[in-house]
């Protein structure tokens, strides 16, 4: 394996040196010791077979080998918005005017919580977009999401959120965006 580390990294040092911030790098590397030497070599290795990956244009993959590139998300429709904030704010007895506003009351933020999960999943908006759309921030928003993925907080598997959810995905369904 270090033969082969070598082998990428004396292949193309020659190309290092047309690039003054890598020349200064390379000057200071030859004060490191032998192992962190060592482990420069390695990281520029695996730096350039990466990039070399990418360049011959392979999608990149997760764990469960889905696409990752090619998901398409959008800006809010606030007409579809209103339709599924008037919907789920009737069912769970919220005022709109209280999910749009900064509450942070526990029917409030549950209600928030599916909402932005709601538009995330269903309807591709991003979370930039419903951050604008309520106020919020965006990580506001990711996070809400998050909880989601990670049964947490209202998400928890022992809550009867995950049968309310996939009802109120059946309800919503026919609208369109």
């Amino acid at each position: 394996m270090t033969i082969n580390i070598s082998k990428h990294y004396k292949k193309h040092i020659k190309h290092l040196d047309q690039n003054t911030f890598i020349y200064k790098v390379k000057k200071a590397f030859y004060l490191l010791t032998n192992q962190e030497e060592r482990l420069y070599e390695v990281g520029f290795s695996e730096g350039f077979l990466y990039a070399a990956k990418l360049l011959q244009k392979q999608p990149i993959q997760d764990s469960n080998n889905k696409k990752i590139i090619g998901v398409v998300y959008k800006n809010a429709n606030l007409k579809t918005v209103n339709t599924i904030v008037d919907k789920v704010c009737a069912k769970y007895l919220v005022n709109k005017y209280d999910v749009f506003s900064k509450s942070r009351s526990r029917d409030v933020v549950r209600t928030r919580s599916i909402l932005y999960n709601l538009l995330h999943e269903e309807y591709n908006v991003s979370i930039s977009s419903i951050g604008r759309v309520f106020g919020q921030d965006h990580t506001t928003v990711l996070h809400s999401i998050n909880q989601k993925q990670n049964k947490s907080i209202y998400w928890g598997s022992e809550y009867s959120i995950w049968q309310e959810y996939a009802h109120l995905k059946e309800e919503l369904l026919p609208i369109t965006t």
